[in-house]
């Protein structure tokens, strides 16, 4: 696995354990969870195809 879906699956999964830290601890509501979540997952999805696509242009220099 690449080193940057392991920072995106670790950021994931801390995000989820704060949303749900916030919803059992009563500080957020549900529609507000949910709504931060599919949020934060957006943002790292972007944040994925951004660090394939540096790796990718990485080794094209490296191969030219």
């Amino acid at each position: 696995m690449k080193k940057y879906t392991i920072i995106v699956l670790i950021l994931f999964v801390y995000a989820v354990g704060m949303f749900t830290w916030g919803y059992t601890k009563g500080t957020i509501t549900g529609t507000e969870a949910v709504l931060y979540s599919v949020g934060m997952s957006v943002v790292l999805v972007i944040l994925w195809f951004l660090y394939r696509k540096r790796e990718q242009y990485r080794d094209r220099m490296k191969s030219s």
